[in-house]
């Protein structure tokens, strides 16, 4: 073990072990008043997601909160959930998507700790990756950059060059050099298997995968599993959270991907990619 205290890789590593899964749960309560459809039954956010917790724990690995949905909520409620996911065997991760200047990003850094999570998001426009990590390390915190986003405008992350390579590469070159966790990588019609690919390559074999899995581009998961094996990450949300029985959607998330796990342990690469 590299250091006293486990790293938040040597954690995942452990608990997908002990789950047997690679599922991350994406917590994010929308509230009836903010849009007509995907809502939380009321206005108890609290409730609800400690309710979700309990009932996805078996199959999951990892819980994510998305800050914008837990705005609102104190350092006491957020750290109250945070010790039902640890107590579940579970990992936490804030979806934050930090980016400011050094002395404000430690201070986010501080009150993730004091919050309870493991790990955050980080956005890497501001260039300071390797900083932000040091910073994450020293709190015992791991850190995932955001790589190459989901939505169609981020296609400029592909087209923008950086020394003569796509932005999105030179992301993931630097994340390796200052041995950051993990990256993050969307799922969207102009994320392609290539571009995976190359994430790994650049990013090497001493870091994580994070990828949504969202409505059609279910390929995702099978791009990343097929590169990243055990360190990928699949996160879903509402289609966990707004099922009528999310401890079943849960199971059968964790059986989807376990089998397209066992296909890349196996080296059936063929047989992967026609499933």
């Amino acid at each position: 073990m590299s250091s006293i205290l486990p790293s938040f890789l040597e954690k995942y590593a452990e608990v997908v072990k002990k789950k047997n899964s690679i599922l991350c749960v994406g917590l994010d309560p929308a509230l009836p008043v903010q849009r007509m459809r995907q809502v939380i039954p009321n206005d108890d956010r609290l409730e609800f997601m400690r309710r979700i917790i309990l009932d996805v724990a078996p199959f999951t690995s990892v819980i994510k909160m998305n800050r914008q949905y837990l705005i609102g909520l104190t350092v006491d409620e957020i750290r109250q959930l945070n010790i039902t996911i640890h107590q579940q065997g579970m990992l936490s991760i804030i979806d934050h998507k930090l980016a400011d200047i050094g002395s404000s990003n430690i201070s986010a850094i501080f009150w993730f700790k004091e919050e309870g999570f493991d790990a955050f998001t980080f956005n890497p426009y501001g260039g300071n990756i390797e900083e932000a990590t040091r910073m994450a390390h020293e709190k015992k915190l791991g850190i995932i950059v955001i790589t190459l986003m989901s939505n169609p405008q981020a296609i400029i992350q592909k087209l923008l060059n950086i020394y003569a390579i796509p932005f999105f590469l030179h992301i993931a070159e630097i994340c390796k050099v200052a041995k950051s966790d993990g990256c993050m990588i969307g799922a969207g019609s102009h994320i392609q298997l290539i571009d995976v690919a190359q994430i790994k390559q650049n990013i090497g074999n001493n870091a994580i995968a994070l990828v949504p899995l969202m409505g059609p581009h279910k390929e995702s998961a099978k791009n990343v599993i097929l590169h990243f094996g055990d360190k990928a990450m699949i996160s879903v949300g509402g289609a966990i959270l707004y099922s009528d029985d999310p401890p079943l959607k849960a199971c059968q998330f964790q059986e989807e991907f376990n089998t397209y796990r066992e296909k890349v342990n196996q080296r059936s690469f063929g047989v992967l990619n026609n499933l």
